[in-house]
């Protein structure tokens, strides 16, 4: 799937459930979720890294790297950013800036 495409999916899904739930979106509703999946993504992430936690979940750690890429998508719909156009133009600076192939 292409970038593009997962950005349109994951705006359209998150619209569909707003409209359901009688929600309203807009960027200042979507960055604290950002920020609240990027919580739970590290919640994971310790779950994998401590010793002393038996529950680290390699499906659930995946579940929630998607929903913070769900919402990191939905931003950049917000803001109108192409995410793809953005990405290539940063791996182009990051190959000068570096001197790579």
């Amino acid at each position: 799937m292409e970038i593009e495409e997962m950005q349109k999916k994951s705006f359209e899904i998150i619209e569909k459930y707003n409209a359901k739930n009688s929600l309203e979106h807009n960027k200042n509703t979507v960055f604290p979720h950002f920020v609240e999946e990027v919580g739970e993504l590290a919640r994971e992430y310790n779950h994998g890294i401590s010793n002393w936690r038996k529950d680290f979940s390699k499906e659930k750690f995946a579940e929630e790297w998607v929903d913070v890429l769900i919402q990191l998508l939905n931003l950049a719909t917000d803001f109108e950013i192409d995410i793809e156009d953005a990405f290539n133009k940063k791996i182009n600076e990051l190959k000068n800036r570096f001197e790579l192939d």
